[in-house]
């Protein structure tokens, strides 16, 4: 099975374009699915062997090891994608994922800040930063706010990829794809601000740069989102940059944008997940039905 899974590896990130973050994770997952099949039939066992029933049985035992719905879901759409291709390259006979069902899971409430919340959290950077770490924590909270950039999207910037004259940024979201995105005056002015602290710089340097001088890591990131959060008193189930991207697409949905211009801007391949994504609180229902006039005056 290893020649088949470097072969799909290759294929997903020559073919497909998948970045290698994405097929490290792809990597991983069917390691652990051909561990188990090994212990479950013997060290000789042909891709031939596999059947419904066998990932069933890796369903179960991932979830007999307390394995959250949303990760069982992940591998089981690894597999489908691996077996998918192995069928396609006439590998195998039929695809034994196709009858297994992904596991249901609960959806969350997601967070977000209203108004009033992430301009305290502005304020909060604005103050409790250090002097040397304020402009660049700044111009990275501004980011997220205002433009709904992925963690790893986010950290993965270059100063080139920031055009003052249009007043815009190019991002590799998920995928490996580039998109060329709109940011507004608060956003380009915040990145200007940080970039004026930094001496020399060219084009082909990390837009974000740690205490050492390097590319700062999405841990850095994720733990300084979380610090100011908790500074500004900002109190939520979760607290993580991803906050901050439901944020912006939440507060352009609350300002009338078109769900269409959100997908667009959040780079969502399917609508559904926009749909999702966004939440409505029941003040803001209320607040709306309430508007409805059906006074006879």
């Amino acid at each position: 099975m290893r020649q088949e899974i470097m072969g799909f590896l290759a294929y997903i990130g020559t073919e497909r374009g998948l970045s290698p973050k994405t097929i490290g994770a792809y990597r991983h997952d069917l390691g652990k699915f051909s561990e188990f099949t090994e212990k479950e039939l013997g060290k000789d066992w042909q891709l031939g062997d596999i059947d419904q029933y066998s990932i069933k049985a890796y369903m179960q035992f991932l979830a007999d090891r307390d394995n959250a719905a949303v990760s069982r879901g992940r591998k089981l759409a690894t597999l489908k994608s691996f077996f998918k291709h192995l069928t396609a390259e006439g590998k195998v006979k039929s695809n034994p994922t196709t009858q297994v069902k992904m596991p249901k899971t609960q959806q969350k409430e997601p967070s977000y800040l209203t108004e009033q919340e992430y301009k305290r959290l502005l304020r909060t950077v604005q103050k409790n930063a250090t002097k040397y770490f304020r402009t660049r924590d700044m111009a990275i909270i501004t980011m997220l706010l205002g433009m709904g950039l992925r963690l790893s999207e986010l950290v993965e910037l270059d100063v080139g990829n920031v055009n003052f004259e249009d007043g815009t940024i190019k991002v590799t979201r998920k995928g490996n794809h580039e998109r060329i995105l709109p940011a507004n005056d608060g956003v380009m002015i915040a990145i200007q601000r940080y970039l004026k602290t930094r001496e020399g710089i060219t084009t082909q340097e990390p837009l974000f740069l740690s205490k050492r001088n390097q590319r700062i890591g999405n841990g850095s990131v994720w733990h300084l989102v979380k610090k100011y959060m908790k500074q500004a008193q900002i109190e939520k189930d979760k607290l993580s940059p991803h906050t901050l991207r439901h944020t912006f697409a939440t507060t352009l949905l609350k300002q009338g944008e078109n769900i269409l211009t959100i997908k667009e801007l959040l780079s969502h391949r399917n609508l559904r997940t926009t749909e999702r994504y966004l939440h409505i609180n029941g003040e803001d229902l209320k607040t709306a039905v309430n508007k409805i006039d059906l006074t006879t005056q």
